[in-house]
């Protein structure tokens, strides 16, 4: 009952501080706070909670995986949970998965990427968008990427598909890495470029990019991309120990790798200018590609 308690306390300081117009920085930082350390359902309760404060509506989309490991069945539960804005032909989807590692608090990986996502709901839903868009909070990505690949069997029609955006580890470092660049994004990849000349921050692109929700996109040939926000190298290292099938050594590990899946992954290691960073960028972005459709 004492942890409901304190649960409940921060949550109202959330709110009452992204009610009260905050500085940017401040607001997305306030969401990470908001959601590190809770339970897997504690999470989607926090994201709902913050989207009725924001008066917008969404849809939930639950789904139940049972598979069969070593004679023993294994049944995993999630819930997708998508907003849905503008109108037109071909769909842009916006994702972050808001589950985390077990025995991990999930700061930057990923409430980092829930608090981004949820920044560009609070600040873009009255924007005309000629676009048809899915602002997606998938489930499950750490089992297999579970969330996203039901979202696509459910919800997505392939000739109507134009692109997906991934936000995953938003919240460490100086450096916007993008990819995998040059597989399934051949017709937007030009207005990532853009927005890149136009916020003028370190960019690196690359081919190799760490698995996450955007490899569901790829697996059914829909064009993705995904965004993370890294500390300066660590895009060239996380190129380097993808292309390595995952693996690094001492010397040549990426900095961001440190706290991912561990208990390190706190608030206090997650950087409000990072987070903004990632808005800016992705904000950027999609009003690029909305600007497309005129």
């Amino acid at each position: 009952m004492k942890r409901f308690g304190i649960l409940l306390s921060i949550s109202l300081f959330v709110c009452m501080f992204v009610q009260a117009q905050m500085p940017l920085e401040d607001e997305l930082y306030a969401y990470v706070l908001g959601i590190e350390g809770r339970t897997h359902l504690e999470r989607g309760a926090f994201i709902k909670e913050q989207l009725h404060k924001m008066n917008v509506g969404y849809v939930t989309a639950p789904f139940k995986n049972i598979s069969l490991v070593k004679r023993d069945t294994v049944i995993i539960v999630g819930e997708n949970i998508i907003v849905r804005l503008g109108s037109g032909t071909k769909r842009l989807v916006v994702g972050a998965h808001y589950d985390a590692f077990k025995d991990s608090p999930g700061a930057n990986d990923n409430g980092s990427g829930v608090a981004v996502v949820l920044a560009l709901i609070q600040h873009l839903q009255n924007i005309e968008w000629n676009y048809p868009i899915d602002f997606c909070f998938f489930d499950q990505e750490e089992m297999n990427l579970m969330g996203s690949t039901y979202y696509i069997n459910q919800f997505i029609i392939p000739k109507k598909h134009f692109a997906m955006i991934n936000l995953d580890i938003e919240g460490t470092g100086e450096e916007v890495f993008i990819g995998p660049v040059g597989r399934n994004n051949q017709s937007f990849i030009r207005y990532v470029y853009e927005a890149a000349q136009k916020t003028g921050y370190p960019f690196f692109e690359s081919a190799e990019f760490p698995a996450s929700d955007h490899e569901s996109f790829a697996n059914f040939n829909l064009q993705d991309i995904a965004i993370s926000i890294v500390p300066k190298g660590d895009s060239e290292r996380l190129s380097k120990y993808v292309r390595n099938d995952y693996k690094a050594d001492s010397i040549n590990m990426p900095k961001v790798l440190g706290v991912m899946h561990a208990a390190d992954d706190r608030s206090n290691l997650v950087s409000p200018a990072s987070l903004k960073m990632s808005y800016e960028f992705t904000k950027t972005l999609l009003m690029l590609l909305n600007g497309s459709q005129k």
